[in-house]
């Protein structure tokens, strides 16, 4: 019997489960306890032939624990809108590792673009399993049938879900800005507009920087006081961040960095109230006119324990 060493297993594998685990949940605090629970099961119940490569049924283990704890996220309560833990991703950076250097799936979505805030929110329409399929093809380059494996799905049931998995996200496609230098040069100077309005307090340079149609969503997850629904409309929007200057004053730091993939705003405030947010990520999505489409924030504190804040 092949004696492992269960150490450079680890060290091995631990990056690319991560990143499949956090893709899948959009959850890093779930990404590692998805990932310790991976190689507790590698320990306890090894595959019968150790000699042969692990990652393939690392991965399988990882995806079928991500899906049921998907499933149990899925079927409780969140306060008010949900949005990804906040995780740096420094521009250069691979954001991970492709799972399958030679397989023949067509990699519709590249690591970077698939821990955005925008893709991450996209795959929240998908079952679980329609989730997992798109990871494993589209984005880490699983073939049809190593993924199919890997779900414990026949080849056809597999072609089944990816099909309609990918006519789920037919909007997100349509809409779609890669990360790229251009787009994030875009995004950067959108923001930096957008932040001196807010700072500004005026209702009408913030409106300025707005889309017509544009939706704002903020996910406080219960713990500190946040809108539990989206602001949709160019005035309403206005106003309402207008308001939260007023009552909340300016923050005591800010920085521009890279937060899954996007050019973000990260601040850091004293609240004034025991249940006010002590930092928030602020990003944004574009319409195809540059104007601002979609503002994403990011307050709970649970959320922002992965990225280091300013100040």
């Amino acid at each position: 019997m092949t004696t492992v060493d269960y150490h450079a297993l680890f060290r091995s594998h631990r990056e690319h489960l991560w990143g499949l685990c956090y893709r899948m949940t959009g959850s890093a605090a779930d990404a590692e306890d998805l990932v310790q629970q991976t190689f507790e099961r590698a320990i306890e119940r090894p595959p019968p032939d150790t000699s042969r490569p692990w990652r393939p049924w690392l991965a399988r283990v990882a995806t079928r624990l991500a899906i049921d704890a998907l499933r149990r996220r899925q079927a409780r309560r969140y306060v008010g809108p949900w949005l990804p833990t906040a995780l740096e991703t420094p521009t250069g950076e691979s954001c991970g590792e492709l799972a399958s250097p030679e397989a023949d799936a067509e990699t519709r979505y590249g690591l970077r673009e698939s821990v955005s805030l925008a893709f991450l929110r996209a795959l929240e329409a998908l079952t679980p399993a329609q989730r997992a399929i798109v990871l494993l093809r589209d984005v880490l380059g699983y073939s049809g049938p190593e993924a199919a494996e890997l779900l414990e799905v026949s080849p056809q049931n597999a072609r089944v879900l990816l099909h309609r998995a990918r006519q789920a996200l037919a909007r997100y496609d349509a809409e779609r800005q890669p990360p790229g230098p251009e787009v994030d040069a875009r995004h950067e100077q959108a923001l930096q507009r957008f932040m001196a309005a807010l700072l500004s307090g005026e209702p009408e340079r913030i409106a300025a920087c707005l889309a017509h149609d544009v939706v704002a969503v903020s996910d406080g997850g219960g713990q500190v006081r946040a809108s539990t629904k989206a602001v949709a409309g160019r005035e309403r929007v206005a106003r309402f961040f207008a308001g939260l200057v007023s009552h909340g004053g300016s923050p005591a730091a800010l920085e521009l960095r890279s937060i899954n993939a996007r050019p973000t705003m990260v601040a850091v405030f004293v609240p004034a109230h025991p249940r006010d947010a002590t930092g928030a990520c602020l990003a944004l999505d574009l319409d195809a006119d540059g104007a601002i489409a979609q503002i994403h924030v990011i307050n709970a504190p649970d959320k922002l324990r992965a990225i280091r804040m300013p100040g």
